[in-house]
């Protein structure tokens, strides 16, 4: 839906309407939180990057702690229903757990932004209670794809039946969650791969 803010010539003619699609004004504010955390990215930060004056920013989204909570939201939102995605992709679970943990891995050596839901944990869930509990939720629904995953490689003959699903879900939804934070270091490929070989090593 395209929003529109009203804007006063100088010469005092009628206003003008700008249009702006509040879903891509969120995907810009998500990449800014997630770049520089909500403590280092001001409000003028936020007019700079959206384009859009303070008015206007804040009429369509509230306050910059609410406009970061959207952020959040719109972020965990485009992981629903991962395990059923990769299933579909991989057939194979295993390959599947090895592809969403290789996702943690930053792509180059200048990505070092690791998990927008880590991060937030790490700078605002001991300080806030909202923050904190959008990634328990965000930890939750991991643990929810992991032990479906690990389910169905049991099911498959892929995975020792004599792992409890819901302890290896904790495991394994810790181990990406780790690594996203150690994303932020710059270490080298080698240091990820040997934790995503090691996981699926004691999956077996």
């Amino acid at each position: 839906m395209t929003t529109r803010c009203f804007l006063i010539s100088p010469s005092g003619a009628m206003p003008r309407a700008k249009e702006f699609d509040p879903d891509e004004v969120l995907e810009q504010a998500m990449e800014l939180f997630w770049e520089n955390g909500f403590e280092a990215t001001s409000a003028q930060d936020l007019v700079d990057r959206t384009g859009l004056n303070r008015s206007s920013l804040y009429n369509t989204f509230g306050s910059k702690q609410e406009l970061y909570l959207r952020a959040l939201d719109h972020y965990c939102q485009q992981d629903a229903g991962a395990s059923e995605r990769l299933l579909d992709q991989f057939n194979s679970a295993r390959a599947a757990i090895r592809h969403l943990l290789e996702d943690a891995i930053p792509s180059t050596g200048e990505d070092q932004r690791g998990c927008f839901v880590a991060n937030a944990a790490a700078e605002r869930a001991h300080c806030d209670d909202d923050t904190c509990e959008r990634a328990r939720q965000a930890l939750s629904k991991m643990e929810d794809s992991f032990r479906a995953l690990v389910e169905h490689g049991q099911a498959q003959g892929e995975f020792s039946e004599e792992h409890d699903p819901e302890a290896s879900a904790h495991f394994l939804a810790n181990t990406y969650f780790g690594m996203q934070t150690m994303a932020r270091l710059g270490l080298p490929r080698e240091v990820f791969d040997d934790v995503v070989a090691g996981a699926l090593r004691a999956l077996t």
